[in-house]
């Protein structure tokens, strides 16, 4: 399985877009959308993504607490499918009724080819966080959520 997608909606809708591998070698490419709530852990995943959102748009430290993350895109490149991502926030503003939408400039884990720029990539750290996350969203969608597994899945 993998991501494409993962996004938390204002109103607590979860909605994932993920691939699946065939066994004749074809991609399905599926979404998951619902209002079930998920694991604890599926939440701190995505709460450990905040220093690193921060981190990549150069903000203070400081505006941790006015920041929630609500979704991460990611996509694949370069001969090893190497993994890139964009992380989404929110942010409160004082003197605004609407939050302040950051996205985070597109980073990769590792350079497409041999050499490139340190500035196109991740943080150290967070590739593990988004694998985390990753981990945490294939499990919702087997079924595992706050309320227990599903049953069928």
């Amino acid at each position: 399985m993998r991501f494409n997608k993962i996004k938390v909606s204002k109103d607590a809708r979860y909605r994932f877009e993920y691939e699946v591998e065939k066994n004749d070698g074809e991609v399905d490419e599926l979404t998951l959308s619902s209002k079930d709530r998920p694991r604890p852990e599926f939440l701190t995943a995505l709460n450990k993504l905040k220093p690193f959102a921060i981190k990549i748009c150069e903000l203070p430290s400081s505006y941790e607490s006015k920041i929630e993350v609500r979704g991460v895109s990611f996509s694949y490149g370069g001969a090893s499918e190497t993994m890139g991502a964009t992380i989404t926030s929110i942010m409160t503003l004082e003197n605004s009724t609407a939050p302040l939408i950051l996205n985070t400039p597109h980073k990769t884990e590792t350079f497409y080819s041999e050499h490139g720029d340190a500035r196109q990539l991740l943080p150290d750290g967070c590739a593990k966080a988004l694998n985390d996350l990753c981990d945490e969203a294939e499990l919702y969608i087997r079924g595992e959520r706050a309320q227990g597994r599903l049953n069928g899945c």
